[in-house]
């Protein structure tokens, strides 16, 4: 059986080294194909494992509770809420009637606006939070202190800043104890956060911290009451009955009636998470549909030029025949060249995807994500699967020429 493989195998590679040109660009279609697929699969991986990180910081045991917006409903029952606010008393009322659920609780009011620090501005994402804020996100101070409840209670004019923003800033020296202007007030520096990461489309140390009791008063009547709750639950609790207790609270301390709709939205990590996985699938479906129409184009391609090759090679095959080759080995033959140029096909792709996918996330995500060995197994099944496919029908057309009709073939 080796010797039977081994003489279509040496007669496939020959014809293959004689047409290097046609072979690489036959090939092409295969290369863009598992590149594509490869590609795809990185940045998808990196994306999940930005968002994952992100999420596994807050903790499975997390809730967040923020104002209803416009898209979470159709317009005309967003017109009929009476009440999209949520406030502090909200908060601590949460805290009072679910005493042995929530664990603790975080405000968080979020904008955005201009800096200053010796006449250099920079663009901040500011939050108005509590001494909480570290904790609940798992975030640590690279220098510094944190907010205390004496800053809340006096309004203390304090900031904790993202490392991007001493940079952009030309802060120089310890940036402990130095002031920047947010609006025309002071604000002291009192800690500096640990490098956050992020990516190309976000910047997670461009933020500062404020007390919220100050950073209210930046903001105009309407945006002071829709701020945002970070609760974390007992980890004894599964998220939805989690969700369902601190909705019902909710609702009874607004003492809303049964028929009325909530101006507020509480939803789990486990649940973003779950909602996220879901659109990756998604998208992941779509991208391996058009990954699936370049292969196939790359199959059609490849079998094009396979029927080419035999209408080219038709007196071979009748001296082939006539020394005595079976119709299996002339089959056997072409199969072969077909699987040969998409495996290698696929090999390129796979190397090609992986440093394109690899360079992309880098700068992207900032960092390069593992790909899944099903990916490279996809890498080479799938090219391997298309050469059988569209190589059979020229290399059975091949193995049925007459020999005597071949010798005559000019």
């Amino acid at each position: 059986m080796a010797m039977d493989l081994l003489e279509p195998f040496r007669a496939a590679m020959g014809s293959l080294r004689a047409n290097k040109l046609r072979s690489a660009l036959t090939t092409l279609g295969i290369v863009i194909g598992v590149s594509a697929v490869i590609t795809v699969v990185s940045l998808i991986q990196g994306l999940k494992g930005m968002v994952s990180g992100t999420m596994e910081r807050f903790g499975s045991n997390t809730i967040s509770v923020r104002p209803v917006a416009p898209w979470d409903m159709p317009p005309d029952e967003y017109k009929k809420i009476k009440n999209k606010d949520l406030t502090m008393y909200d908060m601590r009322a949460l805290a009072m009637e679910l005493p042995h659920v929530i664990l603790s609780v975080t405000p968080s009011l979020q904008s955005y606006g201009d800096i200053k620090h010796s006449g250099i501005s920079a663009e901040a994402s500011f939050y108005m939070t509590d001494e909480s804020f570290l904790e609940q996100n798992k975030f640590d101070l690279a220098m510094g202190r944190n907010f205390v409840p004496a800053d809340m209670r006096l309004k203390s004019k304090v900031t904790i800043i993202g490392k991007s923003l001493i940079e952009k800033l030309g802060i120089k020296g310890s940036p402990i104890g130095q002031f920047i202007t947010l609006q025309s007030m002071d604000l002291e520096i009192i800690g500096v956060l640990e490098d956050l990461g992020g990516s190309m489309m976000h910047d997670n140390n461009d933020m500062m911290l404020i007390p919220i009791s100050v950073g209210m008063a930046t903001l105009p009547d309407e945006r002071r009451r829709r701020m945002s709750i970070m609760a974390r639950y007992n980890p004894n609790l599964d998220s939805e009955s989690a969700e369902a207790m601190v909705t019902d609270a909710l609702r009874r301390i607004r003492g809303l009636k049964s028929n009325e709709v909530e101006g507020f939205k509480v939803f789990s990590t486990k649940r973003e998470a779950d909602m996220f996985n879901a659109v990756m699938a998604g998208i992941a479906g779509v991208a391996g549909g058009v990954v699936g129409i370049a292969l196939l184009v790359g199959g059609v391609g490849i079998m094009n030029i396979m029927l080419v090759s035999v209408t080219e090679r038709t007196r071979e095959i009748g001296v082939r025949k006539a020394v005595g080759a079976k119709r299996r080995n002339i089959l056997v033959q072409f199969l072969i060249e077909a699987c040969v140029l998409c495996l290698f096909g696929g090999a390129l792709g796979i190397l090609f995807g992986y440093l394109l996918g690899a360079a992309a996330s880098k700068i992207i995500f900032h960092h390069v994500p593992g790909i899944p060995v099903s990916a490279f197994i996809i890498g080479f099944g799938i090219p391997a699967a298309v050469g059988v496919f569209f190589g059979y029908y020229p290399a059975a057309k091949a193995s049925k020429l007459d020999p005597i009709e071949s010798l005559r073939y000019e």
